[in-house]
């Protein structure tokens, strides 16, 4: 991808750096990489409520529509090792 944004980190700081890009405008690509394998989820109310309910789900940040109604590529799953800044690459 020559032009575009990569934005490594799908916590609460990454999601809505994606969904500002939007709203403020930005038509290019959008690309949000996380290395958990589900959606971007709420993680401080997380830990207190598996200890009341130890079978709780993830509240998701954003629902699947989000990213895919916004064009905004989300990877799950990936870890980044690497940063090459000066050749653009992501390892």
């Amino acid at each position: 991808m020559k032009n575009g944004v990569v934005i490594v980190g799908a916590g609460h700081a990454g999601v809505q750096a994606a969904a500002s890009l939007r709203e403020e405008g930005y038509n290019g690509p959008v690309i949000l990489i996380g290395d958990e394998s589900e959606l971007p989820y709420h993680k401080p109310p997380l830990s207190k409520t598996f200890i009341k309910d130890p079978d709780a789900k993830p509240q998701p940040l954003r629902g699947e529509a989000f990213y895919s109604g916004s064009a905004i590529d989300y990877r799950p799953g990936v870890r980044i090792e690497a940063i090459e800044a000066g050749a653009h690459r992501l390892r």
